[in-house]
């Protein structure tokens, strides 16, 4: 196939960067170009080369090429891929990683070839473009549940035609595809014979319509049959011709729109010619049955008009820091009316009239609305660069221990790692570290973790520091995919252009915090324009002349995409959320410190979108919430709680690398920091999801996962739903196990901790804002905990929608207003053991935290009473318990006065141990006075060591 390499100029930080091929040559052949204290390189260095053998040979760090090699002994010579394009957009930055990514990656599909497996997803059509033209499906006529996944299982997926129709060229057959231009939410591609070009297509992300034009020949329509059993007419009269297929249980309505004067020649059959009509339009048609006169004349009537361009903007409102996101349809230029398709997050955040035509897709109800244009609002969950210290109950002396336990690992070993993503995760979880440190006391060991920090990243900022081109930890810029290829590669991020966003977005998260504590450091003329450049990768902003607009976030969708290549059946695909929310939240902290409002706007829209996706698309809150019909965006049987894999056609509950619960959950935890606390954003929701991710857990529990399951990671997610349970839960381990790649343990015993104190994250959801991106509130049973951080050079008054308020100091983080949160208003624990009276228990020595006596022995019927308990104030009170269970659980009640008054009562669960504790809790109302209360067993079988009574 004919290849285009772009030759052309781009302007990089006042110097041209010739636009060739990204080479392989000798390390003095290359060209070093310089970004503040950085460079970069335009080559790679072939002793980097790195060849496994797998099935096959394959080569890594040789940047975006053939996959395979001739040996690994010696390594044989890559062959460079390079994009499929055509101008104009050959003479734009080469977009990737969106719904039709597989284009300019791969260009035709050859029929018949399983290798070629790529399908693109404007949603709801589907199409395969090969070297006959495009094979047309719709999405919603062939989604299936099948086990744990609702996906379009492509029946003959390689073949030109089955389930649908495609459209061809009547006078060629042997085709190749190329790119020819795209906008935020369409793509066009153009059909060349040599250098002929023959046809055209423009896909519009949620549009029933795909727009054709012959350049040579005349267009073709064809189906797997003629008239009978698999396809037939509906309708035909003036420009239109309405045929409906069914194969393979697949059922689709077409609808044909020519110009005038258009002829369907042999409509009958199997191929049918259209004949005086340069331009046609194919509409899918939502309908279940055969399609109404109305329904025709609707989609008719919209799809004459053509669409070019889905032109999508935001807007940050910086008093709350919503975001407003808006699509307009455009054509030349100019808007035009179609009928657009909204997807759930669309239609159920926006006010747009929508009308009665609706399919249910891949991600949902797709509601169609005619219109020019229509926008949606998204609430922003907020971001901080750490938790401060002082809230969490844990013990200073432990957690400072936890830190030099790390430190005393030494320079030499934190990180051995010399890829982009294992690195990355190495410097994330020092950053937390650093900040954790500092904020508890430990300057000088911070200053040492930054100083680790600045080491790594400036290693990886010069693509020279061995005096002639690296091997490996440098960056390399090619000119024709318009991107940054850190080396060495993994999960293919050179090959298939795969997770940038994952990869950068750690070294972003790292850069943020040493910036924080030394803002000279990422200054244009030190090390900053090296940090931008890696944000500009997966995120530059509009009109960039290095890099594609946003080029991991797909803005029709409102997610992120992993794949650059996009070669599968199903589409794209995203699987961690929580990686994408780290590395846009990393923008938004790197703006604040820089005072870049472009990057912190940019960031929070990115990060406001992709949370909000998450929870329409991977959790399907709705359905939780108990709203079905259009507002339950899985298929009823679907009968999981949430999914793991989003792909262009559909959903699947699983991972990449492993089929354990633990991990098909717990990569949308990863890596927990204030940057992604979107995920406790609905904690009750939160509980169940724990409960599943411990799904094959022998005690329900993170500590009874297997070592390489993550419990640190499910420790860190329990706590954002249930606190005490994650610190209980914690403590068993005694520190006894190994930290997940991206955690340490100080960072996991400050953040359980922390979060048991916190409670639940009350901001971020639209009921409650603020008017800075630094601040969040939290709710521990009524009890506010309101916390900002202040990136400015001067003191600033932070603001939330209930009017609380409050000056935050100059680059330093403030708790309702001050340095410390307030006490309780009231609190008072009573240890079990000093019961007044007491009916058939008995007392033990107890192993739970703080050690004594814990009350036993406990029947139901048996009592405990506590005279002269002074309750200061009548209102609402949080009784906890701490209790234990074996293997039957309990009920207890709470009295007062002998039993005459009953406050309340509460299960508690099996705990798989008498010495194994948790926490269990009740909401209450006493009066103001002395009294004696009582904990009556309602049902026994259960330990207490002690209870405590806070006002709320």
């Amino acid at each position: 196939m004919t290849q285009y390499p772009k030759m052309r100029s781009l302007k990089m930080l006042s110097r041209l960067l010739l636009g060739a091929a990204l080479t392989s040559v000798s390390p003095t052949q290359a060209d070093i170009i310089p970004a503040g204290a950085g460079n970069i390189s335009d080559t790679v260095n072939p002793a980097g080369y790195k060849c496994v053998v797998d099935h096959g040979t394959w080569i890594h760090n040789a940047g975006v090429v053939e996959p395979g090699v001739s040996s690994c002994s010696p390594i044989g010579a890559p062959t460079p891929r390079y994009p499929q394009l055509v101008a104009p957009a050959s003479n734009k930055p080469t977009m990737t990683h969106r719904w039709w990514g597989s284009i300019p990656f791969l260009g035709a599909m050859q029929t018949g070839n399983s290798q070629d497996a790529a399908y693109i997803t404007p949603d709801p059509i589907s199409a395969r473009i090969s070297e006959r033209g495009a094979r047309i499906l719709s999405i919603p006529a062939g989604l299936q549940t099948q086990d744990n996944q609702t996906i379009y299982p492509v029946p003959d997926p390689f073949s030109e035609v089955f389930d649908g129709i495609a459209v061809g060229n009547s006078a060629y057959g042997n085709m190749q595809a190329f790119l020819k231009d795209y906008s935020d939410g369409s793509v066009t591609l153009q059909w060349r014979s040599g250098t002929t070009p023959v046809m055209e297509a423009t896909f519009v992300h949620g549009s029933p319509f795909v727009y054709f034009t012959a350049l040579a020949g005349n267009l073709v329509l064809r189906t797997k049959a003629a008239d009978g059993a698999e396809k037939g007419l509906f309708h035909q009269g003036g420009n239109t011709l309405g045929l409906w297929t069914d194969v393979a249980g697949v059922r689709n309505h077409f609808l044909a729109i020519g110009e005038g004067g258009v002829q369907f020649n042999n409509p009958g059959g199997s191929e049918i010619t259209v004949a005086n009509s340069g331009r046609l339009t194919i509409a899918w048609l939502p309908a279940s049955g055969t399609p109404d006169s109305g329904m025709i004349q609707t989609f008719a009537q919209y799809g004459a008009q053509p669409v070019d361009e889905l032109f999508i903007d935001y807007a940050v409102n910086r008093g709350n820091n919503s975001v407003t996101v808006s699509h307009q349809y455009r054509y030349r230029g100019a808007p035009v009316t179609t009928l657009a398709g909204l997807a759930p997050l669309h239609w159920k955040n926006s006010s747009q009239p929508l009308s009665a035509y609706k399919a249910r897709s891949a991600r949902g109800m797709l509601r169609f609305a005619a219109t020019s244009q229509f926008s949606y609002q998204l609430p922003f969950v907020g971001v901080l660069p750490y938790f401060p210290e002082g809230i969490g109950d844990y013990d200073t002396n432990q957690l400072q221990a936890l830190v030099m336990e790390f430190i005393n690992r030494g320079q030499a070993n934190w990180n051995t790692a010399t890829d982009t993503y294992w690195a990355g995760k190495n410097y994330g979880k020092v950053a937390e570290l650093a900040a954790i440190a500092r904020s508890n006391g430990m300057t000088a060991q911070a200053d040492q973790l930054i100083n680790w920090l600045k080491a790594e990243l400036e290693d990886w900022f010069r693509a020279n520091t061995s005096g002639g081109l690296d091997i490996n930890k440098y960056f390399a810029y090619d000119g024709n995919w318009n991107t940054l290829l850190g080396m060495d590669e993994s999960f293919g991020a050179h090959q298939q252009l795969n997770d940038h966003h994952f990869h950068y977005g750690y070294f972003v998260r790292a850069a943020a915090e040493i910036c924080r504590v030394d803002p000279g450091w990422c200054a244009p003329g030190a090390w900053g324009s090296m940090v931008e450049l890696l944000i500009r990768d997966y995120a530059a902003g509009r009109d960039d002349a290095m890099f594609p607009y946003l080029r991991n976030f797909d803005p029709a969708n409102g997610f992120s995409w992993a794949s650059g290549h996009a070669n599968f059946t199903l589409g794209n695909n995203n699987e961690s959320t929580s990686e994408a929310a780290n590395a846009y939240g990393a923008i938004v902290l790197y703006g604040l410190i820089t005072g870049n409002d472009a990057l912190v706007d940019r960031g929070i829209y990115l990060h406001a979108s992709s949370s909000a996706a998450y929870w329409e698309y991977w959790n399907n809150l709705d359905r939780y919430r108990g709203l079905g019909g259009d507002y339950d965006n899985f298929f009823p049987d679907y009968d999981k709680l949430t999914t793991s894999i989003i792909w262009g056609q559909g959903h699947v509950f699983s991972t990449w690398f492993s089929g354990a619960y633990a991990h098909i959950l717990g990569i949308q935890g990863l890596p927990l920091s204030p940057l992604v606390l979107h995920i406790g954003q609905h904690p009750d929701y939160l509980r169940d999801y724990v409960t599943l991710g411990m799904t094959e857990s022998p005690n329900g529990k993170p500590s009874g996962l297997p070592e390489d399951q993550w419990r640190d990671v499910w420790w860190n997610i329990w706590a954002m739903t249930d606190g005490q349970a994650a610190v209980d839960d914690f403590n068993t381990m005694n520190f006894n196990y190994t930290p997940e790649a991206g955690e340490t343990k100080a960072h996991t015993y400050h953040w359980v901790h922390t979060y048991k104190q916190l409670g639940h994250l009350a901001s971020g959801d639209g009921s409650l804002s603020a008017d800075y991106p630094a601040a969040l509130a939290f709710d521990n049973n009524g009890r506010k905990t309101y916390l900002a951080y202040n990136f400015g050079g001067s003191a600033r008054t932070v603001t939330f929608s209930d009017g609380a308020s409050f000056s935050v100091p100059a680059g330093q983080m403030s708790v309702n207003g001050g340095g410390q949160p307030p006490p309780p208003a009231f609190e008072l624990q009573i240890e079990a053991e000093d019961y007044t009276a007491m009916a058939g228990v008995q007392t033990e020595a107890t192993s739970d935290d703080g050690g004594g006596l814990n009350v036993g022995w406990i029947d139901a019927g048996d009592w405990m009473a506590y005279a002269n308990v002074e309750i200061p104030e009548a209102g609402d009170y949080r009784v906890e318990y701490r209790v234990a269970s074996e293997a039957s659980g309990g009920r207890l009640s709470l009295d007062m006065n002998a039993g005459q008054t009953v406050l309340g009562e509460v299960d508690i669960p099996v705990t798989g141990g008498w010495q194994n504790w948790t926490t269990v809790q009740h909401t209450v109302q006493l009066p103001a006075g002395s009294y004696q209360l009582g904990i009556f067993a309602a049902q026994g079988g259960w330990n207490i060591n002690w209870f405590r009574i806070v006002k709320i």
